[in-house]
């Protein structure tokens, strides 16, 4: 006997076996430690452009990104959690032919997407460099979106190791791409052809990582696309009214709040976007077996559920206590001296990620109980609320007001997705006695935070080491997490 966990032949024996959780629970792991180090990538990334750039240019460089990151919201994250759920629900014999309309939808809908954001560009009246930096990023983001798609069987087998390899690779390419085109002097534009560098890496490491099927041959077959669209189509909606949510008080700003606060915030919302990677990330890794248990038994999905929510409170806490003291280093070391009051509104506007995390696990889940299409009235609402929020808070308050808002929206969202998903499955908030371990352990970490002499970074690292400790002590992590973290299982790759 070994130590290791026993492979298992079918992706449908791991989705519906006993060790589907423990999977899920590694995979999380594993991925989340990706990209932790991803974001730290990423941030020197971001350190590299804004500081080489200058105001202005990083300015139109994120300003087309962003549009980018819209698009990819229909194009990479609505079609993947539809696709990765069709898959879940498929017995393995079908899955090939599946997966080749997944890539051959990815290939039809990617192109016009990006289409209307190069013509947005244009008709806008945006710089020369700002329109061909939307064509170049855009090819790469067409590499990315279906490499993706000859991907998501990786998502249904729970094999998480190489995925997190995928998601560290994007960052470290761009990092290296950008950091030779600092050394050359080069201008803007060549700054977003990165993306179709990043795009070439990723096909390669889907080809290696996923063998055969990334070769598969795409497929339009009528029914099987027009069953999938209409499952797409609300989600990749839904999507969209994320993206603009998760921008809307920066633009907002722009109208209402001097450019210095608007500056402020958005730093702020710079280092929010790598955060928020984190419980997207895990809530992906979570559908196929969501999507098997809302199949199978909603006993099992409810117990699902309220697992992945404990686990979204303590990252989201943890994340905070991290903030408290480490806001104002970590924007001064991204956007330089001149962004350290920026600090105090990421200090208040990290508190979204709490609830954040809780409605990406309750938005999948909606999802593997088929009912995407009431994510559209749910971020509809929410996209109204934190406009209301920030007209109020933002013209007394300003970039603090700004994060205020946005943590308030993030609120409203996570109240009216949980409303939804509980009218489908019954009760499945956290159980008060486990907020009542999260709060003891946080109050142990935030001996540590006021503590005098100490530097920020490092004071942060040792209230998180205590917030961890002390939960483990008073038995804040269910057993099964105790067992699936393990050093010897979470080293198990699969």
């Amino acid at each position: 006997m070994t130590g290791r966990s026993p492979r298992l032949d079918s992706s449908d024996d791991i989705l519906t076996s006993d060790e589907a959780g423990g999977r899920v629970i590694r995979g999380s792991a594993i991925r989340t430690i990706g990209s932790v180090a991803g974001i730290v990538v990423g941030l020197a990334t971001a350190a590299l452009l804004l500081r080489y750039l200058g105001v202005a240019e990083s300015g139109r460089y994120i300003t087309v990104m962003s549009l980018l990151a819209i698009a990819s919201s229909v194009t990479d994250a609505g079609l993947n959690i539809t696709g990765s759920s069709a898959l879940a629900l498929r017995a393995p014999r079908d899955r090939p032919v599946l997966l080749a309309n997944l890539v051959g939808q990815r290939m039809l809908v990617t192109p016009f997407v990006l289409l209307v954001v190069v013509l947005f560009t244009v008709l806008v009246g945006y710089p020369q460099r700002m329109v061909l930096g939307a064509v170049l990023a855009g090819v790469g983001l067409f590499m990315v979106s279906v490499a993706d798609a000859a991907l998501l069987p990786l998502t249904v087998e729970l094999r998480n190791g190489g995925l997190a390899i995928v998601d560290f690779l994007k960052q470290a390419v761009t990092l290296v791409g950008v950091a030779l085109l600092v050394i050359l002097g080069a201008s803007l534009a060549p700054f977003f052809a990165v993306q179709i560098v990043v795009g070439i890496f990723v096909v390669i490491l889907a080809m290696l990582l996923a063998g055969a099927r990334a070769l598969l041959s795409p497929r339009l077959d009528r029914q099987e696309q027009r069953a999938m669209l209409t499952r797409a189509l609300p989600l990749a909606a839904a999507f969209v009214l994320g993206q603009v949510y998760f921008r809307l008080v920066i633009v907002l700003m722009s109208l209402i709040s001097s450019p210095q606060q608007t500056g402020y915030f958005g730093g702020s919302l710079r280092a929010m976007e790598a955060l928020v990677t984190l419980p997207i990330l895990v809530a992906g890794v979570a559908l196929p077996v969501l999507a098997a248990a809302a199949r199978d038994d909603l006993a099992r999905l409810r117990y699902a559920i309220k697992g992945l929510s404990e686990g979204a409170v303590v990252a989201g806490v943890l994340v905070v206590i991290v903030t408290i003291r480490a806001a104002e280093p970590v924007m001064a070391i991204i956007g330089g001296p001149a962004f350290r009051p920026a600090g105090a509104v990421l200090r208040i506007q990290v508190g979204a990620l709490l609830f954040i995390a809780l409605y990406q696990i309750w938005t999948v889940s909606l999802v593997a109980l088929s009912r995407q299409r009431e994510l559209i009235a749910t971020n509809f609402l929410a996209l109204l609320g934190v406009a209301v929020f920030a007209v109020v808070l933002v013209p007394q308050f300003g970039a603090e007001g700004g994060a205020a808002a946005s943590v308030l929206g993030d609120a409203l969202l996570a109240s009216l997705i949980y409303w939804r998903l509980s009218r489908s499955t019954g009760n499945v908030a956290v159980p008060l006695g486990f907020l009542g371990r999260v709060a003891v352990a946080a109050a142990a970490a935030a001996a540590v935070l006021i503590l005098p002499g100490i530097p920020d970074l490092v004071d942060a690292a040792l209230a998180s080491a205590v917030f961890l400790g002390a939960g483990w002590a008073v038995g804040m992590l269910r057993q099964e997490v105790r067992e699936a973290l393990a050093l010897r299982r979470v080293l198990w790759w699969r």
